[in-house]
């Protein structure tokens, strides 16, 4: 409970429960001919309600209950509400009477009396004071255990997160020099603007991998950047890259649409006019549509093939849980990954 709510909740209790007891008080009284100060009585009332309240609430509660000892908490009220009863007796029926000659009861005889203004004040101090602050005091620690269990748990997914998104640097940068390098290999022209290009791309990767969302058209240049560097070592990919729908305004987490589009590369037939890699990203207020398909390469086996789709899987698992569908299947000879994100419209 936060503390502003917290103090708000005491507040309230003490305006109720003030207000009740003194309601009770007048018509308690409104027949009798010696009446009490109500302002000193009301005075009294507050020291004594708060003082076995927070008693209660900040000693009591967190000393027995913490510490598991109910027995022992249960026999403390009993005791907190004895010393309550024979407080307010001293205080209020003998030293205002001797003082002040007013009194709260005002009984005319206590040893007649006696039994039903002790169980009544007993009643009292544990149903409008230890039992309401008890409640309070449970309410409390609840929502603050809760808050505590929400927050690690949002630290564990961060984490888990962040392990995540900085898996996907590695495998692009390793991915990446091993087309440079056989481009610089082979005496390539592009072998330069290829390093330039991922260059460009791995400060994309340092200023914008760590955040939790970005602009939807920083990944798409992303992604289009990296099947540029991709068709720089080969003139001939066969490859359609489809965009519809308005972009502006949307969001995405960062890198998580380009473990699709390296394992075209890695796994799949890129140069087959016949059979071309299709890419289509489709976007509409709500949802995002990406769809991968490309003929699969039965000649090449990846020594770590499946990292960077186990990877986004994870990451989706993580970041979109509740908000989005991936299917990934095989038919004959074509690979096809579809994927639904329910994407925000505004920066988080």
């Amino acid at each position: 409970m936060k503390t502003k709510v917290r103090i708000w909740v005491h507040v309230i209790y003490w305006l109720y429960t003030m207000f009740f007891v003194e309601f009770l008080n007048k018509l308690a009284y409104r027949n009798q001919i010696v009446r009490p100060d109500p302002n000193l009585i009301l005075f009294s009332n507050i020291i004594l309600f708060a003082g076995v309240f927070y008693l209660n609430y900040c000693i009591l509660l967190p000393v027995f209950f913490k510490k598991r000892k109910f027995l022992a908490l249960v026999a403390s009220w009993f005791v907190l509400s004895g010393l309550f009863v024979g407080v307010r007796f001293l205080v209020q029926e003998h030293l205002f009477q001797k003082w002040w000659g007013i009194c709260n009861y005002c009984y005319e005889d206590y040893s007649r009396q006696g039994g039903a203004y002790i169980f009544g004040n007993a009643m009292l101090c544990f149903s409008y004071i230890i039992l309401p602050g008890s409640i309070i005091w449970f309410v409390d620690n609840w929502l603050k255990s809760e808050r505590q269990r929400l927050r690690l748990q949002e630290e564990k997914v961060a984490a888990e997160r962040a392990l995540l998104q900085s898996q996907v640097s590695p495998h692009f940068l390793f991915n990446s020099l091993n087309n440079i390098y056989s481009m610089v290999y082979h005496h390539s022209e592009n072998s330069l603007p290829a390093i330039q290009k991922l260059s460009g791309m791995m400060r994309y990767v340092i200023a914008d991998g760590s955040a939790e969302e970005i602009p939807l058209n920083n990944e798409i240049s992303y992604l289009q950047d990296y099947i540029e560097l991709q068709q720089y070592r080969s003139r001939n990919t066969a490859l359609r890259f489809d965009l519809s729908g308005d972009t502006a305004g949307k969001y995405i987490a960062p890198l998580i649409l380009i473990s699709f589009v390296e394992n075209v590369f890695k796994h799949g037939v890129v140069t087959d006019a016949a059979h071309p890699v299709c890419i289509q990203l489709e976007t509409t207020d709500s949802q995002l549509s990406f769809t991968v398909q490309n003929k699969i390469n039965r000649h090449t086996k990846d020594p770590v093939s499946g990292i960077g789709l186990k990877n986004v899987q994870s990451r989706l698992a993580l970041q979109y849980a509740g908000r989005h569908k991936l299917k990934i299947s095989e038919e004959g000879n074509i690979f096809t990954v579809h994927l639904v994100l329910t994407h925000k419209t505004t920066k988080p």
